[in-house]
C-alpha cells in the first residue's frame, strides 16, 4: 500500500465528518453512538470468509505465518458459532503489521481488524463499494522473541471484541 503523505489527516478528518453525519447532533455521546452503528452494521450477516495480511518488516523480530493466523481465526469465529463461507455476507480483514526492531530485544508491531462488506453511498445509492463498517486496533511493544504470542494475544482480543458484538446484533447465530 501507498502512503501519500497527509493521507493520516485527511482519515481523520474523513472520519470526523463522517461520525457528525451519522451521529445525530442531539446525541449525548456522539462517539457511542458511531459505536452503535458500527454494531448495527453487523446485524443480518449470515457468513464471513477472512483475510489475513502480515506486512512485517525483514527484521530480528519473530513473526507467525499469514495460515496460522488465518486458522486460529476461523477457528475462533467457528467456535463463536460464525459461519465461514467461500462466498461470504463480509470480510473479516486481519492486518498484522511488525517495525524494525527498537532494540536489539524489542520489536512493536500492530494489529488490525476490519469488518468489509458491500456499501451504497447515501449521496447516490445507485453506487455501490465495499467499505469498512467496524474496525478495531491494537498495539504494542514486546521483546523480539515473544512477538508471536503478544501479536496472538492482541489479535485473540480484537477477534473476540468481533464476536461479542457480532453476537449481540445476531442473538440466533
Amino acid at each position: 500500500m501507498r502512503v501519500l503523505p497527509g493521507s493520516s489527516g485527511l482519515r481523520l478528518a474523513l472520519g470526523l465528518l463522517a461520525l457528525v453525519l451519522v451521529a445525530p447532533v442531539w446525541a449525548e455521546d456522539p462517539a457511542a453512538e458511531y459505536e452503535a452503528i458500527k454494531r448495527a452494521s453487523l446485524e443480518g450477516i449470515e457468513s464471513v470468509d477472512v483475510l489475513v495480511l502480515a506486512a512485517q518488516a525483514d527484521s530480528g523480530c519473530h513473526h507467525v505465518a499469514d495460515a496460522q493466523i488465518e486458522t486460529e481465526v476461523e477457528a475462533r469465529l467457528q467456535r463463536a458459532g460464525i459461519s465461514l463461507d467461500a462466498e461470504p455476507d463480509a470480510y473479516l480483514f486481519v492486518s498484522l503489521g511488525s517495525v524494525e526492531p527498537l532494540t536489539d530485544l524489542l520489536c512493536g508491531f500492530v494489529v488490525s481488524v476490519e469488518l468489509h462488506q458491500g456499501v451504497r453511498l447515501v449521496r447516490d445509492l445507485r453506487i455501490a463499494t465495499v467499505g469498512i463498517t467496524w474496525h478495531r486496533v491494537g498495539f504494542g511493544v514486546t521483546t523480539t522473541a515473544q512477538t508471536p504470542d503478544q501479536l496472538r494475544r492482541v489479535l485473540a482480543s480484537l477477534v473476540d471484541q468481533f464476536i461479542a458484538d457480532y453476537l449481540e446484533q445476531n442473538p440466533t447465530q
